[in-house]
């Protein structure tokens, strides 16, 4: 996603991470990976939960998906995502959606 980013805000994408660690850990990885956007502490899992995103290694890391959402209403997703092409997979939904 961060590869993709500037594209994906070219296409009015807005991105977030959302993963189980604290704050303080995504700060960490916030600046190592540099990413451009936000990250969200689900530390408790409640987001993961809503969104039906299986839990892994006894509840302590959620699986890595992305979906996107227009207008509300989920259109996409993506539940095997691969960091590598996660962006370029975003951007090919977008392209097929319109």
């Amino acid at each position: 996603m961060r590869d993709a980013f500037d594209e994906l805000k070219g296409h009015k994408v807005t991105v977030f991470g959302l993963s189980m660690d604290s704050v303080e850990k995504q700060k960490e990885f916030f600046s190592k990976h540099k990413l451009p956007y936000d990250l969200i502490a689900d530390t408790d899992g409640k987001i993961a939960k809503a969104l039906g995103v299986p839990l892994r290694m006894a509840g302590k890391f959620m699986a890595r998906q992305a979906y996107l959402f227009k207008d509300g209403k989920l259109v996409w997703k993506d539940e095997k995502g691969a960091t590598a092409t996660q962006g370029e997979d975003v951007l090919k939904a977008i392209s097929s959606s319109k």
